[in-house]
C-alpha cells in the first residue's frame, strides 16, 4: 500500500493511498474466511463453507469492511510517518470508492490538523483578589436560615401565620373574572409569592392568615398560560386557605447537637468557617476563569475551517432541536438559527481554542490525568447520583464520554495551575 501526504495547507493533511488489486483481494479473502469460521450454514460443516458461497452471501458487507481496514492502516501510517497531530477523524473524499480497470483502489481522505501555535504568557499572571470579608450580620442571617430550615409546622390557630409561616391552599388565577388556572393543595410560604405577584403585597396579605380565609391579590398573569388571551395580562390571584401553619424552630440544644457545637458562639463560629471556605472557593473559581480566559484570548492560532464549520453546525442543530422540542414552528426555528449563526460560530471557536490551550498547557507542565484521577471522578459522579461506579463507567463508555471526562479533569488541573502560579494582589 503506497501512501502520499500533502501538507501544503498547514491546517489539513491530504492523504492518498493506493491499494493494489492483489492486496485488496488478499484482505477480502482473509476476512471472508474468518467470517466463515463463525458461520453455520445449512449443508456445510462449520468452517468448511466455500469461499464463493461466502462471497455471494457476505461480499458486499465485507467489501466495505476491507476498505475501512485499509483506511485505518493508511491513517495510522500517515500519522506515524509524518508525525501528524490530528484534531479529528479523517474525512473521506468519497464515501464509496470504486476500483479502476486494474482492480486497484485509491483512497483519498483529509485529516484536520491541530494548529501550530505558541501559548501566550501563562505563569505569574497578575490578578486582583475580590474576596470580601464575611460580616457578622451575614453569619446571623445564615444562623437564622438554619433555624427556619429545622423548624416544624404547627397549626397557626386564631393568631394566624407570621412572615415565616406556610399555608396549604387552593390557588386560582382569574382573568376578567374567569378562571384561567386552578391548582389544589399547594404549599405556599408567606415570603415566597407565586410568579406575577408583588412580593411585598403578597407577604402583607398572608401574615395573619387563618384556616378558611380567602385572599385575593392583583397580579400579572404568566406568559405561558394555555389561555393565550390572558397571557401577560392583569389578573387576580385567589388563595383559599385550607390550613395555616406557623413554623416552630427546635430548641437551640437540638441544633447545637446536630451541628456538633456546644453553644451559640460555637454555632456562629462554625457557620462563619463554612462561609469563609465557600467564599474562598468562589473566589478561586473566579480567578481561575479569568486567568484561563486571558490565556485563551491572548494565544493566537488558526483553527481548521472544516472543524470550525462542523462545530458551528452541531451547536445550531442542538439549538434547533431544543426549539422544536419547546413547540416552535419550523419558520421560528429557521429564523432563530439564522439569527444565531454568528454566535454559534463564536462559541465553537472559543470552545476549540480553549480545548487546544488546555491540552497544550497540560503537555508543557506535565499535568497528567491518571487512572486514579479517572477512578476518583467516577466515584464522585456515582455518589452524587446515588448509583454504582460500574453504572457510571458503563454510561460513559456507551455514550463515548470517556474522552470528555479526561478533558474536564485536565482543565481543572490547568485552572488550578494557573491560579497557584499567578501573582494575586489584595486591593488597598
Amino acid at each position: 500500500m503506497d501512501i502520499t501526504v500533502d501538507q501544503s495547507d498547514p491546517s489539513t493533511a491530504e492523504v492518498s493511498c493506493k491499494i493494489t488489486a492483489s492486496e485488496f483481494r488478499s484482505e477480502l479473502t482473509n476476512g471472508l474466511r474468518q467470517a466463515g469460521t463463525r458461520m453455520n450454514m445449512k449443508g456445510f460443516r462449520p468452517g468448511k463453507v466455500p469461499l464463493k458461497v461466502l462471497e455471494k452471501q457476505f461480499g458486499a458487507e465485507m467489501h466495505q469492511e476491507v476498505l475501512q481496514t485499509f483506511l485505518r492502516k493508511a491513517y495510522d501510517q500517515a500519522v506515524e510517518d509524518e508525525s501528524l497531530q490530528p484534531m479529528a477523524s479523517p474525512r473521506m473524499v468519497s464515501d464509496a470508492p470504486e476500483a479502476d480497470e486494474s482492480g486497484d483502489y485509491e483512497l483519498s481522505f483529509s485529516v484536520p490538523l491541530k494548529p501550530n501555535f505558541e501559548l501566550s504568557e501563562y505563569k505569574g499572571l497578575k490578578i486582583e483578589s475580590e474576596l470580601e470579608p464575611v460580616l457578622p450580620e451575614q453569619v446571623q442571617g445564615v444562623v437564622d436560615d438554619i433555624r427556619r430550615q429545622e423548624s416544624v409546622p404547627e397549626p397557626a390557630g386564631d393568631e394566624g401565620i407570621d412572615e415565616n409561616g406556610v399555608v396549604l391552599c387552593d390557588l386560582t388565577f382569574l382573568h376578567e373574572g374567569e378562571s384561567v388556572l386552578e391548582r389544589e393543595g399547594l404549599r405556599l410560604s408567606a415570603n415566597t409569592p407565586p410568579p406575577g405577584l408583588d412580593p411585598e403585597a403578597y407577604t402583607k396579605a398572608l401574615v395573619g392568615a387563618k384556616d378558611g380565609n380567602v385572599i385575593e391579590l392583583e397580579m400579572v398573569l404568566p406568559a405561558d398560560l394555555e389561555n393565550e388571551a390572558a397571557q401577560g395580562q392583569p389578573g387576580t390571584c385567589r388563595l383559599t386557605i385550607k390550613q395555616a401553619f406557623t413554623m416552630v424552630p427546635p430548641p437551640d440544644e437540638e441544633i447545637f447537637a446536630k451541628l456538633e457545637v456546644e453553644d451559640q458562639a460555637g454555632l456562629e463560629a462554625k457557620v462563619r468557617e463554612r462561609m469563609v471556605e465557600s467564599a474562598q472557593e468562589r473566589e478561586q473559581g473566579r480567578q481561575e476563569t479569568v486567568l484561563l480566559d486571558r490565556v485563551i484570548t491572548e494565544t493566537s492560532m488558526d483553527l481548521p475551517e472544516t472543524i470550525l464549520e462542523e462545530q458551528t453546525a452541531q451547536r445550531l442543530e442542538q439549538m434547533k432541536q431544543q426549539l422544536a422540542d419547546q413547540g416552535a414552528s419550523e419558520e421560528q426555528v429557521a429564523a432563530q438559527a439564522e439569527e444565531q449563526q454568528a454566535t454559534a460560530r463564536q462559541e465553537a471557536e472559543r470552545g476549540l481554542r480553549a480545548l487546544l490551550v488546555v491540552e497544550s498547557l497540560g503537555d508543557k507542565e506535565e499535568l497528567l490525568v491518571t487512572a486514579e484521577d479517572i477512578q476518583a471522578e467516577l466515584g464522585a459522579i456515582a455518589e452524587r447520583n446515588g448509583v454504582s461506579v460500574d453504572e457510571v463507567r458503563q454510561y460513559y463508555s456507551e455514550n463515548n464520554l470517556a474522552q470528555q471526562m479526561t478533558v474536564e479533569i485536565l482543565e481543572r488541573k490547568v485552572r488550578k495551575f494557573l491560579r497557584e502560579s499567578a501573582e494575586v494582589s489584595t486591593p488597598g
